[in-house]
């Protein structure tokens, strides 16, 4: 399986257009760009990042807007929000097909401890297939996150949203902090969704004696990784995997390459 890194994991350590240097000497040769504001999706700069990609030998597999500056509004009832957060969209997925992107990684409206309003599936799954058509305009694959605060928190959200659509164009990413964040298995995801998955992002876990959960760099907890990514080859699986953490997890970027080693030598046989 093919091991990167995505440039999440250097959040506010380095502006983006920074990090393609730093990672290149890794030996990181596929990444996911995390775009952290609007001014990142502007063609002039992200053609400057594109040019930094390719100086370092690094190849895009895909984009990663910062959710929650739009995403909800994209299925927002006011017709204001919602034409707003869909021309925020088309620039995000321009800024992915300049870098050569082949998949968006979306969160989606947060569910707000399940008080938020109208985002009954039968209303959000129509919005699901405008949003797919114009990434299909874009040359791009749309992939929903499982996020805990967001309405992909749990697996049945996405197995009854993908019946609900009754094709497979919508892809999955398998978060595995985000998954025990919302008190979940990762292998449930997986059993869910597993087949429709394009994405997996990598982070470590463990729990003490009292089940307190937190968060460990990749090969540094209790994830059983080779079963993981066993259960997704089992369901199909043919993507990427890419370390995602918080930078606060780690104190220098030899932390960040030492996880990287482990992750490829722990996934190399899938």
């Amino acid at each position: 399986m093919n091991v990167g890194i995505s440039t999440a994991s250097i959040f506010n350590k380095a502006m983006v257009e920074d990090i393609p240097a730093m990672l290149s000497p890794m030996g990181v040769r596929n990444i996911e760009v995390f775009l952290n504001t609007f001014s990142e999706y502007r063609p002039d700069f992200v053609r400057l990042l594109r040019r930094r990609i390719d100086d370092a030998g690094l190849t895009v597999y895909s984009v990663h807007p910062m959710s929650n500056q739009f995403e909800a509004q994209l299925f927002s009832i006011h017709p204001r929000q919602k034409a707003d957060a869909f021309s925020v969209y088309r620039d995000a997925l321009n800024a992915g097909r300049i870098l050569g992107a082949t998949h968006y990684v979306m969160h989606g409206s947060p569910h707000l401890g399940g008080t938020a309003k109208n985002l009954e599936l039968e209303r959000i799954a129509p919005v699901f297939v405008e949003l797919l058509d114009i990434a299909a305009e874009y040359s791009i694959t749309l992939c929903l996150e499982n996020v805990s605060w967001c309405f992909f928190h749990a697996p049945s959200f996405g197995a009854e949203l993908k019946a609900r659509l009754g094709d497979h164009r919508l892809k999955f990413v398998l978060d595995i902090k985000q998954a025990v964040r919302s008190g979940e298995d990762p292998f449930a995801f997986v059993e869910a969704v597993g087949e429709d998955m394009a994405n997996w992002h990598l982070c470590d876990y463990a729990f003490d004696g009292a089940g307190k959960l937190s968060l460990k760099m990749p090969g540094q907890g209790q994830c059983d990784f080779p079963a993981l990514g066993r259960a997704m080859v089992d369901k199909g699986y043919k993507g990427p995997a890419f370390i995602e953490v918080y930078s606060d997890m780690y104190t220098d970027l030899d932390e960040l390459r030492s996880s990287f080693e482990t992750m490829k030598t722990t996934l190399s046989t899938l």
